[in-house]
């Protein structure tokens, strides 16, 4: 069922591509949920439509192909209107886009038939390189064909660093020259003003309780197998964190979209921020974070904060689900435990060694000047004078 549909959009999308011209002005973007177009792809959208007046965007978003919603009769017409707008009119405007950047694979793509006038740019949503992830990490044999023939696609992979380069090389399956390490367009958000004090204060308004208290963000990553997704809660003493540190810090739990919190979350008391709008101004707000094997961490290393490891279930997930790029436990920039006991005295006693994070951070990043998106942009536009 699933390459049927992915099929049918790639045949309107190959239909309209051989009857219509490309338009220079059109770009769009294939983003992973439609109610989160923010990050690296709008950052380039907003830094693109300064340059150009006349640019048309067109958005897609992999929850349109889904097909869940459709157990009533109302769902069901309304998932019709969108897939009928999906195949008819949005595979039209990507057919004729000068530009197509996506933030994730789009299995759709391994059935078009792109033209050599449109160029294709992946902007990846995960900084930098920690766990293995594309080709690096699947075993099916073939979801790795359709993968390949996605890659094949791609003009540009847009990179945080050369020295990360090697590794998205081989998540891809590209060639070199494809890898251009230009920075990371979210990131420059940290490099301009930002007020603290208005951006603490809202914070407060929404989570009167976290008044005078220092922020920990707990922020683990989903499992493959959700089974043990319950387990990431579970294995984190929320209690004995409350009772040892509850006087100076506030715990905000913030979980991975494909997690539903609600089912985790509502019987400890924490600050439940998954839904929190904005990431970026947690991580800003966040004295210490934690967690487990989350590329959220490449991010916040950048603000040269403490930032602590607690992968309870490291060999399961080294193991059984993802690998990494390097050593886990040797090349991480924080202090790593499997103990909550321990993981509650490095909080108390601060020890954290932040040259660490700054190694860290020239390994991950080529760039610390707040111009990715501009660099991005630049390049892209340049090559294609």
């Amino acid at each position: 069922m699933k390459n049927t549909k992915y099929k049918l959009f790639a045949a309107f999308f190959n239909f309209y591509k051989h009857i219509f011209k490309i338009n220079n002005n059109r770009v769009s973007f294939i983003i992973i949920n439609k109610d989160k177009f923010r990050g690296n792809l709008k950052y380039i959208y907003n830094e693109m439509n300064k340059r150009n007046e006349h640019l048309e965007c067109n958005i897609i978003s992999r929850d349109e192909y889904n097909l869940s919603g459709m157990n009533s009769v109302s769902g069901a017409l309304r998932k019709i209107f969108v897939l009928l707008r999906l195949f008819l009119v949005k595979s039209y405007r990507l057919a004729v886009s000068r530009y197509i950047f996506l933030n994730d694979n789009f299995l759709p793509m391994a059935y078009m038939d792109l033209d050599l006038e449109s160029d294709v740019v992946q902007v990846w949503h995960g900084p930098g390189a920690f766990k293995k992830f594309g080709l690096s990490s699947v075993t099916d044999p073939d979801l790795i064909d359709l993968e390949k023939r996605i890659s094949e696609k791609l003009d540009y992979v847009v990179v945080s660093s050369k020295n990360v380069a090697p590794f998205y090389k081989e998540a891809f399956g590209v060639s070199e020259e494809k890898v251009i390490p230009l920075g990371i367009p979210r990131t420059d958000y940290y490099f301009r003003e930002n007020n603290l004090v208005e951006l603490r204060n809202k914070f407060e308004n929404l989570y009167p309780e976290s008044k005078d208290k220092k922020i920990v963000l707990y922020a683990p990553t989903f499992r493959e197998n959700s089974f043990h997704d319950k387990d990431i809660i579970k294995n984190f003493n929320i209690d004995l964190f409350n009772r040892e540190l509850g006087d100076q810090y506030i715990l905000a739990v913030r979980l991975h979209p494909r997690i539903n919190s609600a089912d985790l979350l509502d019987d400890y008391n924490l600050i439940d921020v998954t839904n929190y709008k904005d990431e970026k101004e947690l991580l800003l707000l966040a004295d210490i974070l934690i967690t487990d094997y989350s590329s959220i961490m490449v991010e916040y290393a950048l603000l040269n904060k403490p930032i602590i490891f607690y992968p309870y279930d490291y060999k399961y997930y080294t193991h059984i689900e993802r690998g990494f790029y390097f050593d886990y436990k040797k090349r991480v920039p924080g202090p790593v435990t499997c103990h909550m006991e321990e993981l509650i005295d490095i909080i108390k006693n601060d020890d954290f060694d932040l040259n660490k994070i700054e190694e860290f951070t020239e390994l991950q990043f080529d760039y610390f000047d707040g111009n990715s998106t501009k660099r991005i942009v630049d390049y892209i536009l340049d090559n294609n004078k």
